[in-house]
């Protein structure tokens, strides 16, 4: 393979990663969440939301009503938690139009509220823990993303793969 080609074939991958990583920000950007998508760990939100689902997150809606999906990521958590509001309340803190809302989750499957998996001396998710609220979702797109996580092999097998072939 002569020069003239191969930096034509690295030209064409480095655009090919340029225009996916300014497609990945722009999406950032339009939806206001740092995670515009997500996959479903659990079956925690079962019906509403299988294990392997990609869910869709928009942050742009400032407070939250019972019955919308957040996804709340604590500080410090591995993982976020994909969970619906089911009670919203709000605490003035120095004016009538500067609230701070209170929100109670609870996962569609679970018997119990969250409030047990809230940091140590928090009985609430405040605004600030969600990064996004679900929007929409594509069903088991997100397989093969738990399969790499899940199965260590997998990612070395395609890396091994890749080399070889």
């Amino acid at each position: 393979m002569d020069l003239r080609r191969f930096l034509s074939q690295l030209l064409s991958i480095a655009m090919t990663f340029s225009t996916v990583f300014m497609v990945w920000k722009g999406t950032i950007m339009i939806t206001g969440s740092a995670y515009p998508l997500m996959v479903v760990t659990s079956g925690s939100m079962e019906p509403a939301f299988y294990r392997g689902d990609l869910i869709f997150l928009w942050n742009r809606q400032e407070r939250i009503c019972a019955g919308d999906i957040p996804v709340v990521w604590f500080e410090g958590r591995e993982l976020p938690m994909v969970h619906r509001a089911i009670q919203v309340s709000y605490e003035v803190l120095d004016g009538e139009n500067n609230l701070k809302q209170h929100i109670l989750t609870k996962g569609d499957n679970n018997a119990l509220d969250d409030s047990s998996l809230y940091p140590a001396g928090q009985r609430f998710v405040y605004r600030e823990n969600v990064v996004g609220l679900v929007r929409g979702y594509v069903p088991y797109v997100g397989w093969l993303s738990l399969l790499v996580k899940d199965i260590p092999v997998i990612p070395v097998g395609l890396l091994i793969a890749g080399v070889v072939f």
